[in-house]
């Protein structure tokens, strides 16, 4: 299994913005590999998940009837809930170089969340996991998060309150699509996943 190092990406004063655990070493090599998630993810603002294993994801069949289970969503959860600290600070332009830090090190795995998307939605469809409407919508939430790299460094014709807005809104678009997500995925009835997708309709 591997072990995963919470690793601080944005940090405005003491606080971290948007966070990334790095990898740091791996002890076994087992056929459950191909079930776990190479890093581990952050959760809300300012928290980091130290030396957490990622979770494998819950082994299961379209065919068994899949139910879905929190350990197999909850990366997607914790990205979720950690783009209100970044698009709080993306809202600030005293802030973009702590932000756009975190979006760096997100831009360097930025397939990470749709495989992980695709593997959940493999555990309820027999074929075609990758062309998934819903795997979709993680994609373009991940595009869409990954392109605001360019959009702080300048690089999108935007610059002060006009980048900012813009920033915050693309933020705001992969959070919906993330609850778009859940509501289409029979997840939506665990209270904290309900609150998100009604936080971001």
């Amino acid at each position: 299994m591997k072990l995963f190092t919470a690793v601080s990406l944005a940090a405005a004063s003491s606080v971290a913005a948007f966070v990334v655990p790095a990898q740091v070493g791996r002890a076994t090599t087992t056929a459950l590999d191909a079930h776990i998630d190479r890093r581990a993810f952050a959760a809300a603002a300012g928290l980091a998940f130290v030396g957490a294993a990622a979770p494998a994801l819950a082994l299961g069949t379209p065919e068994g009837g899949y139910v879905p289970k929190s350990d197999d969503y909850k990366q997607l959860y914790f990205l979720g809930t950690t783009l209100d600290s970044l698009a709080t600070k993306v809202a600030d332009s005293g802030q973009f170089e702590a932000a756009r830090k975190g979006i760096v090190e997100f831009n360097k795995d930025p397939n990470f969340y749709t495989d992980y998307a695709k593997r959940f939605i493999a555990k309820s469809v027999k074929n075609g996991a990758s062309g998934d409407v819903r795997v979709g919508y993680i994609r373009e939430a991940s595009a869409k998060i990954g392109s605001v790299q360019e959009l702080l460094e300048g690089r999108q014709g935007l610059e002060g309150k006009a980048a900012a807005t813009e920033a915050v809104k693309r933020v705001k678009d992969a959070q919906r699509l993330i609850a778009k997500f859940f509501a289409e995925s029979g997840i939506e009835g665990e209270e904290k996943v309900t609150a998100y997708i009604r936080a971001h309709p």
